[in-house]
C-alpha cells in the first residue's frame, strides 16, 4: 500500500480549510451578534497559558470597576482592583470558561465532520476529493464499527491534546504543533498516521481498493 504523502497533505489541507468554514458557521449560529467578538478573543487566547488567565479576567475587570479608564491609567487601574480581589470575584473564571466553551465547540465539529464523512465515503472529504480512501488491513473499505473507532480515537486524542495544555501551562499553538507532530509524523515513514496504525487501517488510492 502506497504513501501517498502529497495526496494526503493536500487532503488534510482542504479539510482543515473546511472545518475552520464549518466552525465559524456554526460558532455564528449559536451567537450571532457575539461571534466576532468571541472569536476575537479566542484568537488572542492562542498565544497564552492558562496561568496567564487570572490576569486576563482582571484586565476584562477594570472597565466594569472603573467605567471607562484613559490607556495611561489602565495599568494604575489594574494594579489597584488586583488588591480587592472582591470587587472582582464575579468576573474570575469568564476567560477559562469561553476558552474551554469555544475549544469544546471546535472539537465537535471535527469529530461530526471525519466521522460523517467516513460513514459516507469511507474517507474525509478533503482526502476523497484528492483521490484517497480508508480501508481495512484486508484492502477493503473500512466498516462502520472501524469509522466508529478512528473518529473516537481522534476525538480522544483532541481531548487528551486540550487537558494536557492545561497541565503543562502551553499555549494552544505549541499544542497544535505537539499533536500533529504525535499524530501525523509517522506519516511521511510509513505512510500511515497514528490513527491508522492504532486501528489497523490504512488510506490508499480509491483505484487500489478491492471489490
Amino acid at each position: 500500500m502506497g504513501k501517498n504523502v502529497v495526496r494526503r497533505t493536500f487532503g488534510s489541507l482542504i479539510d482543515k480549510v473546511l472545518i475552520l468554514g464549518l466552525f465559524l458557521t456554526v460558532l455564528g449560529l449559536l451567537s450571532p451578534f457575539g461571534a466576532p467578538s468571541q472569536l476575537g478573543m479566542y484568537c488572542g487566547l492562542l498565544n497564552s497559558s492558562p496561568s496567564r488567565y487570572q490576569s486576563i479576567d482582571m484586565i476584562g475587570a477594570v472597565p466594569h470597576v472603573y467605567g471607562n479608564v484613559p490607556p495611561e491609567k489602565l495599568t494604575q487601574s489594574y494594579e489597584e482592583i488586583t488588591q480587592q480581589p472582591k470587587l472582582v470575584a464575579q468576573y474570575g473564571g469568564k476567560t477559562l470558561s469561553r476558552d474551554l466553551q469555544i475549544t469544546g465547540i471546535f472539537i465537535i465539529v471535527n469529530f461530526v465532520y471525519y466521522l460523517l464523512w467516513e460513514w459516507i465515503l469511507s474517507a474525509s472529504l478533503g482526502k476523497f476529493l484528492c483521490g484517497l480512501i480508508a480501508v481495512s488491513d484486508n484492502n477493503k473499505l473500512i466498516t462502520n464499527k472501524e469509522v466508529f473507532k478512528r473518529n473516537f480515537l481522534f476525538l480522544l486524542l483532541m481531548v487528551i491534546a486540550v487537558g494536557l495544555r492545561f497541565i503543562l501551562d502551553i499555549s494552544y499553538y505549541l499544542v497544535i504543533l505537539l499533536f500533529f507532530l504525535i499524530v501525523d509524523t509517522s506519516v511521511i515513514i510509513s505512510g500511515r498516521s497514528l490513527i491508522d496504525i492504532i486501528t489497523n487501517t490504512y488510506i490508499i488510492k480509491k483505484k487500489n481498493v478491492e471489490k
